[in-house]
């Protein structure tokens, strides 16, 4: 019989098209024993003389126009070419990034681009990836209309489209700069482009703009159509002429108050004094129960046994609704299971969420479930984000209202912005996937705050004691 042997088998097999499953196809059948170059680079020869890019940046999934044309060198390696974009749309490198290229063999063909100290391994069948300090921009945009896709944010949710519009000689003396834009980066606070989106039906609304804002991060102030070319190019110049022994190390309250004097914030030492951090008496029991009860109800929710994702997802959801404040309510089964994660109380194993040794013993103990929520709750490692956090700690633990705690944080900002010390530091440490300190006090229930809703209910009664003793750790 043609095809069969005494020894051998020979099976016809259909190609899928599916781009998945033609990627495990390509696997099998060659792909992991190098019989098919499915992980055949994606990038290309180098430029033997660096030549001048213009590259448009553009975010996607937006219904604004947010772009920048940028004028770089083509010899960039792609760990600059981060710091570049992200001084150019006007991000504060507080988050996770990586780059991928998308190849024209066969549907699904992807190399990805990775930080340093990524876990470039694990990552899916058939997926490339390269450490971005090792693959130079001319390596990957060749001709105009090549395109490179970056992903920035918490979860990734921020994507932009390079596009190399225009490769020219190099001229002498040149500097990296912003050409065009458009639009305003979005905060840094949205998750991504679906809340961002919920921020402009709220600009646009003055029925929703009438309602307090209680958010401790500058929306109020956000103007989605600013765009101003030379704050981006000083941004840029800023970047050539810092050096890593310049960056600021974190700064605590003390710092943070005498970098605001005599600034506009008349109320700031009032506010310290009512904050009561030099106040390291015992926190009493009740407190304990009362701050972790929340978290431990969710932690009972998985049980010994775990529980699907899904249903976990679904059921917190369900538990944490309040329709009350209107139709801007966002999921939080997803957010929260990061703050679990971060914490060190749940992982998610084959579908599942299941409990930690960790997260059993704070269910069962409120003292230890308080120690793990003072020591996780995040706080910004620099910058102005660390500036907005440490101001919103201070005013929860002086048991502000939400609108007073805003409006507190709001009147800072422009001191904030004036400030060298306050507005550096945040480039070199990488922020958490779990949320701002204030997304994180709303989550557990100490705020009457949560990312995305607006309204004034009041703190709980323990938030103060919780702030207090972040800022003391």
């Amino acid at each position: 019989m043609v095809g069969l042997s005494s020894s051998r088998v020979s099976h016809l097999r259909l190609v899928p098209t599916e781009p998945e499953e033609l990627q495990r196809f390509v696997q099998e059948v060659g792909g992991e024993r190098g019989g098919f170059p499915f992980a055949r680079s994606l990038r290309s020869q180098r430029r033997s003389v660096p030549a001048q890019y213009a590259i448009r940046i553009s975010v996607d999934n937006v219904s604004t126009q947010i772009w920048r044309r940028i004028l770089v060198t083509s010899d960039l390696n792609l760990d600059d070419l981060h710091s570049v974009v992200q001084q150019a749309m006007g991000w504060s490198d507080l988050h996770s990034h990586a780059w991928s290229k998308s190849g024209r063999r066969f549907p699904g063909e992807v190399e990805e681009y990775v930080a340093s100290g990524s876990n470039a391994e694990q990552r899916r069948p058939g997926r490339v990836a390269v450490v971005e300090s090792a693959v130079r921009l001319d390596e990957v945009m060749v001709l105009p209309g090549d395109e490179l896709s970056y992903r920035y944010g918490r979860y990734g949710n921020w994507r932009h489209t390079l596009t190399l519009e225009s490769s020219d000689r190099l001229p002498d003396g040149f500097q990296v700069v912003c050409a065009a834009g458009r639009g305003a980066c979005p905060p840094e606070e949205c998750v991504g482009p679906d809340e961002y989106e919920q921020l402009l039906g709220v600009l646009a609304s003055e029925k929703l703009r009438s309602h307090e804002w209680t958010l401790e991060w500058p929306q109020t102030e956000f103007e989605p159509t600013r765009f101003e070319i030379a704050e981006v190019n000083g941004r840029l110049s800023d970047r050539r002429t810092s050096r890593p022994d310049e960056i600021v190390a974190p700064y605590d309250v003390a710092k943070l108050v005498e970098c605001l004097e005599p600034a506009r914030v008349p109320e700031l030492h009032a506010v310290l004094d009512r904050a009561g951090i030099e106040d390291r008496s015992a926190v009493g029991e009740l407190i304990h129960l009362e701050a972790g009860h929340r978290l431990q109800a969710v932690l009972t929710l998985i049980g010994v046994e775990g529980i699907e994702a899904d249903d976990f997802f679904t059921t917190v959801d369900a538990m944490l609704d309040e329709p009350e404040l209107g139709p801007v309510n966002l999921p939080k089964g997803r957010s929260l299971f990061a703050v679990l994660k971060r914490f060190g109380l749940v992982r998610k194993h084959k579908g599942q969420i299941v409990l930690t040794k960790r997260g059993q013993s704070a269910q069962r103990d409120a003292s230890m479930m308080w120690s793990v929520i003072v020591e996780g709750v995040p706080v910004a490692p620099g910058g102005s984000q660390r500036a907005v956090e440490l101001l919103a700690l201070l005013a929860v633990a002086a048991g502000m209202s939400p609108s007073d705690r805003h409006r507190f944080v709001s009147r800072a900002l422009e001191p904030i912005r004036a400030s060298s010390i306050l507005m550096s530091g945040a480039q070199t440490a990488k922020r958490d996937t779990s949320g701002s300190t204030v997304e994180v006090l709303g989550l557990i229930g100490a705020t009457g705050y949560e990312l995305g809703k607006f309204g004034t209910k009041a703190d709980s009664s323990w938030a103060p004691y919780l702030a207090r003793a972040i800022l003391q750790r």
